[in-house]
């Protein structure tokens, strides 16, 4: 039998088996094969990365660790439970939960903006059916890029997937994140096409982000230069937002980077009507923690793992003995 041959059988038999639920005994007489040549033909389709399978279920929230959050923080929490210690896997369910509700209180006419990063392709990637409602809608990058960083650059796909799927219209900051001064940062302003992105970020209703940890080993902030790690790592830091970094309570630092970067201020953050933080893993613990100390966001996706650590920093903040980790 040829090689397309084969192919066609082994699809077929999957697609029998996966799509239309046939049992392998009813393949077998359709296609006039043996049982055993179907069992073969679908194990081999999934080898050869022809069927994938996904898990849709995110387990049911944990209403306990929302109302301590709640309690502590003031603002809407959801907080599913961490089933597998896997960075990917958990940042994935909690993207997925996300995608199906965050977009449920935009109002036609909308400006949403959105960092780049890891997080927020997860978002976007977890959006599988076009959202046709809304009207007039603009997606906005709130941040420009790293230079010659692939990472960074993937922010245009990541816009292009929510323009399309939200039925919206793209627009990515097209500049570098760290200029060489302050002079400079204006001198590109100047320019219609990026001051125009800029106040359209400035101006979005609202924002929906992620954090990073304020860590000079395991976050992007390496990544502009060594001069500038050498600089932070005389602040007592929580955490950063697209390059701009904070303490604790989620007061920004006027470091001498603060005039050099091409991403809105945390003090912009904190004035737009929606400002929704989807953010997992206990390294972003003390950087969601500033976030909510600080009133910078009033609304939080995680889990429970990362749930547990923000409780545990702010116990610890205050001075309280931590509540005990439930079994």
């Amino acid at each position: 039998m040829k090689s397309n041959e084969n192919w066609s059988l082994m699809m077929k038999a999957s697609k029998q088996y996966y799509q239309l639920g046939l049992s392998q005994d009813e393949i077998a007489k359709n296609l006039y094969i043996s049982k055993s040549t179907v069992s073969r033909l679908i194990k081999k389709s999934v080898e050869l990365g022809y069927v994938e399978f996904k898990i849709h279920s995110f387990g049911e929230a944990d209403e306990d660790l929302q109302r301590e959050l709640e309690e502590n923080f003031g603002i809407p929490c959801t907080v599913l439970p961490t089933l597998i210690d896997s960075y990917s896997v958990r940042l994935n369910d909690v993207c997925a939960y996300a995608a199906k509700e965050v977009f449920d209180e935009i109002e036609d006419g909308e400006t949403i903006a959105f960092p780049w990063g890891r997080t927020i392709e997860y978002l976007a990637a977890n959006i599988n059916e076009p959202i046709e409602r809304y009207k007039d809608l603009k997606i906005c990058m709130l941040n420009g890029f790293l230079n010659g960083s692939i990472h960074s650059m993937r922010a245009i796909h990541i816009v292009e997937k929510l323009s399309t799927m939200l039925n919206a219209t793209g627009y990515v900051m097209p500049c570098p994140l760290l200029v060489e001064s302050a002079e400079v940062k204006a001198t590109m302003l100047a320019d219609p096409s990026i001051r125009e992105i800029y106040e359209m970020a400035e101006r979005a209703e609202t924002a929906i982000i992620s954090v990073g940890p304020f860590d000079m080993q395991n976050t992007y902030l390496t990544e502009l230069g060594p001069a500038v790690v050498e600089h932070l790592r005389g602040f007592d830091g929580a955490g950063n937002f697209a390059g701009r970094t904070y303490d604790i309570n989620g007061t920004e630092f006027h470091t001498e980077l603060y005039a050099r970067l091409m991403s809105i201020p945390i003090s912009n953050l904190a004035q737009k009507k929606k400002r929704i933080c989807i953010a997992v893993g206990e390294h972003k613990a003390k950087a969601i923690t500033g976030l909510m100390r600080g009133r910078i966001i009033n609304r939080l996706y995680t889990d429970s793992g990362t749930a547990r650590a923000i409780l545990k920093i702010q116990a610890e903040l205050e001075g309280r003995q931590e509540m005990p980790e439930r079994t």
